[in-house]
């Protein structure tokens, strides 16, 4: 909700709360802020959705709606109006100072992508900065990335989900790629490690991130690209964990 309260000046405690209520105060004029109010709202959906759905049978009876789609949520939202908010929990008095109530869609698989790469402090920066610090280079495909927002949007856990998926994926690595610096050059991440189809692969030896980028890819039976990896491929067992290591 969006509030401009006319200009006026009002008084706020210093300090904050009811602890002293004789405390210092500060006179703020309101003239020029736009006080703006937000949530999840986590539910109103099914509020809004007995108030549209109307019970009805025969050949233009309404069908059962799937309110857990993220599209479904967004087109209701959109519906939302002051009675609903009430309905929700909200003091009848505190909703009529809003004049201006709108809604927000859900993050979308290329949206989410965006959230894990371009934001100043994205996630895949960060760990790309953890490694460097060992002096390794570290490199997520395209797919990869999409398939992490997948699992993020069938989890319904939204952005801030992204970041708990990468580290249980990326757990044992951060305590190996430390120990093996001297002769770690990079991590891999490709959607099969994502999957948990293989570990992130660490490239060894005479093997770099450019050469490793530079192998041909093979296009199996059913359509799915893949990188032929190298003959010298051995299993590492760390703690139970069997991790590819490509040298």
């Amino acid at each position: 909700g969006f509030l401009r309260p006319p200009s006026s000046v009002v008084n706020v405690p210093k300090e904050g709360g009811r602890k002293n209520p004789r405390g210092d105060f500060i006179q703020i004029n309101t003239q020029n802020i736009l006080f703006i109010c937000g949530g999840a709202f986590a539910g109103m959906e099914h509020i809004i959705n007995q108030r549209v759905a109307k019970s009805s049978m025969g050949f233009e009876a309404n069908m059962k709606i799937n309110l857990k789609d993220a599209e479904v949520q967004g087109s209701y939202f959109d519906m939302a109006e002051p009675n609903d908010l009430v309905t929700y929990g909200l003091i009848p008095e505190f909703i009529g100072r809003f004049p201006l109530v709108v809604s927000t869609r859900g993050l979308d698989l290329d949206q989410m992508v965006m959230v894990l790469t371009q934001p100043k402090n994205a996630v895949i920066k960060q760990y790309k900065y953890l490694f460097a610090m060992s002096d390794v280079d570290f490199h997520i495909t395209d797919d990869a990335l999409e398939e992490i927002a997948n699992i993020a949007l069938a989890k319904q856990t939204g952005a801030r989900g992204l970041r708990s998926i990468l580290e249980n994926m990326l757990m044992e690595t951060m305590f190996v790629v430390p120990n093996e610096a001297d002769s770690c050059n990079a991590v891999f991440i490709d959607s099969a490690a994502v999957r948990g189809e293989r570990s992130p692969l660490l490239l060894k030896g005479d093997m770099t991130l450019e050469k490793f980028l530079a192998l041909p890819e093979t296009t199996s039976e059913d359509g799915v690209s893949f990188t032929e990896l190298p003959e010298s491929v051995e299993l590492v067992d760390v703690q139970g964990f069997d991790r590819e290591v490509v040298a």
